[in-house]
C-alpha cells in the first residue's frame, strides 16, 4: 500500500506561503524602502502635538491661588475667631454672624490649639498628653453635638461647627498650660487661674453658640456643658 504525497503547488490560488519559502533577498534593506504604515483611509496617520495641552511656559502662576488656601486655611478668619473668643463681651460683628460660622467652620486653627496643649502637656512632665487630647475631643465634640442638637428646635449645628468652636474656645487653657510648663499649678493661685480660665473658655463658647442659634437666652444652659468640657481639660492641664 503505497502513501500518495501532496505537495501545494505555488500556481494553486489557495496556495499560503510559510516562512520557510520567503525569500529575504527581496526584503527591503533601506529605511526609505518599507512603505510607511496607512489606516483604513489611506492617510498616514500623525501623532498629535501634546505641547498644546500643556506648556510650562504658558503657566501662569500668578494666577494660581495661596497655598494656604488650597489648604483650606485662611488666616483671617482665623484671627477673627481668636479675638472672639480672647473678649468674649466684644461688639456685634462677623462672628456674631451664624452663617459666617456655619458656612466655613475651618478646623485648622483648633488642631493647632489641641498640638499646641499636648505639647505643653507633655513639657511640664504630665502622663496625659496627646493620645487623651485627642481621645477627650473627639468625644466632647460628639456629645456636645448632641446635646445642642436636643437643645435647638431645628438643626442648625453640625459637627463640624460644634468642633471648630470648641476647639477656639480652648485659647484661655491652652494660656493656662503654657503657664505650668514654667510654675506650678498645684496651688492657691493656680486653683484661681484654672477656675478663670474654664469660666473664660465656657462664656466664649457659650456666646459663638448662641450666635449659631440665634436664642440668646439659652445662653446659660450653652455655658454650663462648655465649662464642663473645658474643666475636663483643666483637670489635665493642673494634675
Amino acid at each position: 500500500m503505497t502513501e500518495e504525497m501532496h505537495f501545494w503547488n505555488p500556481q494553486d490560488q489557495n496556495y499560503v506561503p510559510n516562512y520557510y519559502e520567503t525569500d529575504y533577498n527581496q526584503m527591503p534593506t533601506q529605511p526609505g524602502d518599507f512603505q510607511p504604515f496607512t489606516d483604513y483611509s489611506g492617510q498616514i496617520p500623525t501623532i498629535p502635538d501634546v505641547s498644546k495641552f500643556y506648556d510650562p511656559r504658558n503657566v501662569d502662576f500668578e494666577e494660581e491661588p495661596p497655598l494656604l488656601e488650597e489648604l483650606e486655611i485662611y488666616p483671617d478668619r482665623i484671627l477673627q475667631k481668636m479675638l472672639a473668643v480672647l473678649n468674649p463681651f466684644h461688639s456685634h460683628g462677623l462672628t456674631d454672624d451664624a452663617d459666617y460660622l456655619n458656612k466655613d467652620p475651618d478646623l485648622a486653627g483648633p488642631i493647632f490649639f489641641y498640638l499646641i496643649l499636648a505639647v505643653c502637656l507633655f513639657l511640664s512632665g504630665n502622663k496625659a498628653h496627646f493620645g487623651y487630647i485627642y481621645g477627650i475631643s473627639v468625644l466632647s465634640c460628639l456629645m456636645m453635638y448632641c446635646l445642642l442638637s436636643l437643645m435647638t428646635a431645628q438643626s442648625v449645628f453640625n459637627v463640624t461647627t460644634v468642633a471648630s468652636v470648641l476647639g477656639y474656645s480652648l485659647i484661655p487653657i491652652v494660656g493656662l498650660s503654657v503657664f505650668g510648663v514654667f510654675f506650678s499649678l498645684k496651688g492657691l493661685f493656680g486653683a484661681i487661674l484654672a477656675t478663670l480660665s474654664v469660666m473664660w473658655s465656657s462664656i466664649s463658647a457659650s456666646r459663638l453658640f448662641v450666635a449659631i442659634s440665634g436664642d440668646r437666652e439659652q445662653q446659660p444652659l450653652f455655658a454650663y456643658p462648655c465649662a464642663l468640657v473645658s474643666a475636663v481639660y483643666v483637670l489635665l492641664v493642673v494634675f
